[in-house]
């Protein structure tokens, strides 16, 4: 039975792997020689492209490998490959590296596509010899480059246990070498990590580092990504190999590390570090300037920004056009805060925008500096002047009006939304929140939020109105079961203070503590959460 392959792996260069003609080198131009085809295999090959554009392209497959092994040609061999690839038939393609590898054991190409092939069909035990020619065929100068690249192969493999063995008893012998040592424990370290086996890995990477140089980057970024996946003993490694770094990437990475680890103190340090080693480096600079904007300390984030933006102005380009955008919008809250809003304003209006993204990206700048700072009047005229027949900007203005309790506003523009496209799910679901939230037409909004959920199946807001709705309808039981559902998918603060107010219904007001604790832990500040808390008074 032809065994299919998925469409992800229909081609030589499998997802998550480099392609073939990334790890070849170039031959040499070989001295013309006289072809061995003599006419009848000449016809055999014309048969079997005919047969692939007729539609029967098995049989092709057949005629060309045919010719291929009676020719030992590998342009043959590589082309009832590909027919088979592109027939998803795994056997047929592996058939066919097969057969060109045994006829020509040192076409690094054959062997580079039976390796591909065999890891695309998971015979992951079998790709032990493949792995070990396809390191040994690269040129000495390039043999750190190809051991590098050997986690990649590997990267969507099933039996990770496997896989990890194979390239550690492949890389046995370059872990000796002080030339390879270093890539050769990194990509075995990698591999260990891929296989969950975190206390291997950080071993691997401690000996990659220990005979590491400075040309040798994934030792250290190794160590890196074991830090990010919270192993803990990691960030000695990553400390260590910080002060040899002559480049920001590596320490930039580490401040995104430990920001995801929401270190923040730690990250404005080895933020501000990075801007004193490599003071051109404009994304550091932003990225501190964010930083000590969201620790409080305006001034110095003012000064950080502003750097930022006169290193972005003079290589203007997509990137640093949104980066601009990021630090002028800081540096505009920095400004409302201190009571300057018209000047906040100004200086977001003020931000260069020649193409329609650009245009929208800065009202979109300015109307987030408006929420932010509760101007819900300003915002709604704002978007009164700008939304035109912009579904997204129209709910907005919705939203907007909600706040300003124009609900009669509100309902007419929502209305007008769905009109325009009665597939936009949020639309549904905010007018039949609203509905609920207010307790009226209850039957009409638990039809508006069922609207939208068909629309969006699974969303965890639009499941989290659905218990509201159903809590205000008095069907507490659903509402709890849909409420738990909508914060197990998303934590979310409002979500909590909703599914806090059902528990507290129902006399579990320790459960509903807790839930409530979990959402000012999200977001503090959170408006429906602040309210529910004052109501009930918990004593959090």
């Amino acid at each position: 039975m032809k065994f299919l392959l998925a469409p992800a792996v229909l081609s030589l260069a499998f997802t998550g792997a480099p392609s073939i003609a990334q790890n070849t080198p170039k031959k040499p131009e070989a001295p013309v020689v006289n072809s061995g085809m003599n006419g009848e295999i000449l016809y055999e090959i014309l048969v079997g492209e005919l047969n692939v554009q007729q539609g029967q392209p098995l049989v092709g497959f057949s005629l060309l490998l045919d010719a291929a092994r009676k020719t030992n040609d590998a342009q043959l061999f590589a082309r009832a490959v590909e027919i088979a690839l592109k027939e998803r038939s795994g056997d047929g393609a592996l058939m066919a590296a097969r057969s060109w590898t045994q006829v020509l054991p040192q076409d690094r190409l054959a062997n580079l596509n039976l390796l591909q092939i065999l890891i695309a069909l998971n015979k992951t035990n079998e790709t032990l010899d493949p792995l070990k020619k396809e390191i040994a065929f690269s040129p000495v100068s390039e043999r750190n480059a190809a051991i590098r690249v050997v986690p990649r192969y590997f990267a969507r493999v099933t039996d990770t246990k496997v896989a990890a063995e194979v390239v550690q008893k492949a890389l046995d012998s370059y872990t000796a070498n002080t030339e390879t040592s270093s890539a050769a424990w990194s990509a075995i370290g990698r591999m260990q990590m891929l296989n969950a086996n975190l206390s291997g890995a950080l071993q691997s990477s401690q000996k990659s580092l220990t005979v590491n140089t400075k040309t040798d980057i994934s030792a250290p970024f190794l160590a890196l990504e074991l830090l990010g996946r919270g192993v803990k003993e990691a960030e000695a490694l990553v400390l260590q190999a910080l002060p040899k770094q002559d480049k920001p990437e590596y320490p930039m990475a580490y401040v995104r590390v430990l920001i995801e680890s929401k270190r923040f103190e730690q990250a404005a340090e080895q933020a501000q570090s990075v801007t004193q080693r490599f003071p051109t480096h404009a994304e550091a600079w932003l990225l501190l300037g964010s930083l000590q904007f969201e620790q409080g300390f305006d001034k110095q984030a003012d000064a950080s920004l502003q750097t930022y933006i006169g290193m972005a102005n003079k290589a203007p380009n997509e990137n640093t056009q949104r980066g601009v955008i990021q630090a002028q919008s800081r540096r505009a809250s920095i400004l409302a805060k201190q009571g300057k809003l018209k000047e906040a304003r100004l200086l977001i209006s003020q931000l260069p925008a020649s193409k329609e993204e650009e245009v929208r990206s800065r009202l979109m700048a300015e109307l987030q500096l408006l929420r932010e700072f509760r101007q819900w009047q300003a915002a709604f005229d704002l978007l009164a002047q700008q939304a035109g027949n912009d579904l997204d900007l129209l709910y907005e203005q919705a939203m907007m009006a909600e706040k300003l309790n124009q609900i009669e506003e509100m309902e007419k523009i929502l209305r007008s939304v769905i009109s325009k496209d009665p597939t936009y799910f949020n639309a549904y679901n905010a007018l039949g929140f609203s509905l609920a939230d207010r307790n009226v037409r209850l039957k009409e909004a638990k039809e508006l939020i069922v609207k939208a959920l068909t629309l969006a199946p699974g969303d965890p807001f639009i499941t989290d109105s659905l218990g509201w709705v159903e809590f205000r309808l008095g069907n507490t039981s659903q509402a709890l079961e849909l409420l738990e559902k909508a914060f197990k998918d998303r934590a979310d603060a409002e979500i909590a203070a909703h599914l806090g107010e059902v528990l507290w219904q129902l006399k579990r007001e320790s459960d509903a503590i807790a839930v409530w604790r979990r959402g000012l832990e999200i977001a503090p500040t959170n408006e429906t959460l602040q309210q529910t808390l004052q109501r009930f008074k918990p004593g959090i």
